[in-house]
């Protein structure tokens, strides 16, 4: 079965549906309508530089952490994969599946839309996401001391390294 959508029916089901955020790749309503497709390429491209997907995992994480719950007792809670949650939290290229990415918006609260262009499952339209997501994702890492196994693994790790 081939499927024949034509631009004027893409144009059509979009405008039917004023919240629906429609892209495949860099193709979007926008790009559909317009006859300079070139130029809203480069600036969609521009916009992407600073890459949300880091913050995701990031949030995902210390809000896990904040409640106290287990990644696995996070992802029953959420009603996911517990090897996707787990690949969320250390993996800042990874991009996990939008019904994940549901799941745990609305475990957390938050707005799928904004969620969904955090994971890096739609372009950003707003270019201050991705400028804050850096931000989050700079600020958020840990300044706590190393515990003394920490220390002695990494003077360890560290003196492996440094031999020849």
């Amino acid at each position: 079965m081939k499927l024949n959508l034509t631009k004027e029916w893409l144009t059509k089901r979009a405008e039917r549906d004023d919240k629906a955020e429609i892209s495949a790749g860099v193709f979007s309503i926008d790009i559909l309508k317009s006859k300079q497709r070139t130029h809203q390429v480069a600036s969609i491209n521009a916009a992407a530089d600073e890459d949300p997907r880091p913050a995701f995992g990031k949030l995902i994480n210390l809000w896990r952490r904040k409640k106290g719950l287990r990644t696995d007792q996070l992802a029953e809670k959420a009603n996911i994969d517990l090897a996707e949650l787990i690949e969320i939290e250390r993996n800042i290229h990874y991009t996990p599946e939008p019904r994940t990415v549901y799941q745990l918006a609305r475990t957390l609260g938050l707005s799928n839309e904004r969620m969904l262009q955090l994971s890096g499952n739609v372009i950003a339209r707003d270019q201050t996401l991705g400028q804050e997501a850096v931000r989050f994702a700079a600020r958020s890492e840990s300044v706590e001391k190393l515990n003394k196994d920490e220390q002695r693994a990494l003077e360890e790790f560290v003196k492996f390294l440094s031999e020849k």
